[in-house]
């Protein structure tokens, strides 16, 4: 079987990262039951195999492969066989693991949470336990009609949203991880065909209720694809705020991010603070954690270590041209996950940055994306991580120094309150340097 490096990025999650709440994405084959077992054990053994800790945390997966099985063989169906596996998987309860089924690449609609090719420029994430517009992309169909950061929404064509948190709440997770799946549940039923209609209700801050119908548009970007995964547009995003304050923004660590750095970083040069905004980024290469840093330090420095089974290797910063020296800004949320967890983290320790905004999920073990017999991937842990001053970040995410805990009410002031914040900051950095 093939297989491919691929560090963060939680592919899988952005496919069927709702999958709980929804109906599974069907296989395009209806698998004997020894053909099931032959992928059961396949699973179970990789997972084994690979994952960099040999006793996997203390998890016994021997009795859970005992446990498991009689349930595989009892399946009904390949949908529940596939969503055993998950839940197999769910055992060792750590991010980056999970199982794709055959054909979820191309039938994506059916699961809605694939990487729609239409969009409505609304992010949605929860601000006081309400689902509420946290952003609207300018020039966007949510932004043409006039959808109004703060609104609180209400349903989505037919599907009211209360009743998507009711099934997430269900889970009794923690209130990171909850905010996580809600961003992922919106998202997911937010996107679709561009050139398709989406129907919105949603209640603005005033208490009025407003129905638009939306034509998604093509999602921007350079696509981009790595291994098995389906194409991922890659955007980045930069200008001078008013102030003189430099704003950075890009939603992946892949290769058209670095190819574009240097020119950007030189149009931003003469700035008197650089915001970076992490916010909604889903990872990717690790490594470039490492040369994005480059930048913003005029000496080598370790952001972490990567532990392998066999062995280590760490993520530096190594000096990059043009050097950037000005006070630094991170904005964080709880979708900015794997790489831009390290990155963040990495700045945090090394003093060069303040981190702003909310807490990240703690999603940033290393992992490989498998192909599986019979069709469909396996993403599986293959490392761990933990920083230079050897703190992990599974399971506990970056805490920023300035944590923004929104609410609605500041959307009357800001359109994008944490955005505020970080320029507020920069711009107090800026007076007390010239005293």
């Amino acid at each position: 079987m093939r297989n491919t490096v691929f560090f963060g990025g939680l592919i899988r999650r952005l496919l069927l990262g709702v999958i709980v709440c929804l109906s599974a994405c069907a296989s395009s084959q209806q698998l004997s039951e020894a053909q099931r077992l032959e992928v059961f054990q396949f699973v179970w053994e990789e997972v084994k195999r690979s994952h960099y800790d040999p006793q996997l945390g203390g998890v016994d997966w021997d009795a859970v492969r005992a446990r498991y099985e009689p349930r595989v063989r009892a399946a009904d169906s390949d949908t529940a066989f596939y969503a055993l596996l998950n839940a197999m998987l769910g055992e060792l309860k750590q991010s980056h693991f999970g199982v794709i089924p055959p054909g979820a690449f191309v039938a994506q609609e059916e699961a809605r949470t694939r990487l729609a090719d239409g969009e409505t420029g609304l992010t949605v994430q929860l601000v006081e336990g309400r689902p509420v517009v946290v952003r609207v992309r300018p020039g966007s169909p949510a932004a043409r009609w006039g959808v109004p950061a703060g609104a609180e929404l209400l349903a989505i064509d037919d599907t009211e949203t209360q009743t998507l948190l009711e099934r997430i709440r269900a889970r009794n997770l923690p209130p990171v991880e909850e905010r996580f799946e809600a961003y992922l549940a919106f998202r997911a039923y937010l996107s679709g065909h561009a050139g398709s209609e989406v129907r919105l209700r949603y209640r603005d801050l005033d208490g009025n209720e407003h129905t638009v119908t939306l034509k998604r548009e093509p999602v921007r970007g350079e696509r981009v694809q790595i291994g098995f995964i389906p194409e991922i547009p890659v955007r980045i995003e930069s200008r001078i705020l008013p102030g003189n304050i430099g704003y950075l923004a890009f939603n992946a660590f892949f290769p058209p991010v670095m190819r574009e750095l240097p020119q950007r970083l030189r149009e931003l040069a003469q700035t008197d603070g650089l915001i970076i905004d992490l916010r909604e980024n889903i990872g990717g290469i690790g490594l470039m954690a490492g040369g994005l840093a480059g930048y913003f330090t005029p000496r080598e420095a370790p952001l972490g270590v990567m532990r392998l089974r066999d062995g280590t290797f760490g993520i530096v910063a190594y000096p990059q041209n043009p050097q950037y020296r000005k006070p630094l800004v991170v904005l964080v949320d709880e979708f900015s996950v794997s790489t831009a967890e390290i990155f963040a983290a990495g700045m945090q320790e090394m003093g060069r940055a303040t981190i702003i905004g909310r807490p990240t999920p703690g999603k940033a073990l290393p992992s490989k994306i498998v192909q599986l017999p019979y069709g469909g991937y396996l993403q599986c842990v293959m490392a761990d991580y933990e920083t230079a001053h050897k703190k992990r970040i599974e399971g506990v995410g970056v805490k920023p120094d300035i944590e923004v805990e929104l609410t609605r009410a500041m959307f009357r002031l800001s359109a994008d309150p944490v955005l505020q914040r970080a320029v507020e900051f920069l711009k107090r950095q800026e007076i007390e340097g010239t005293r």
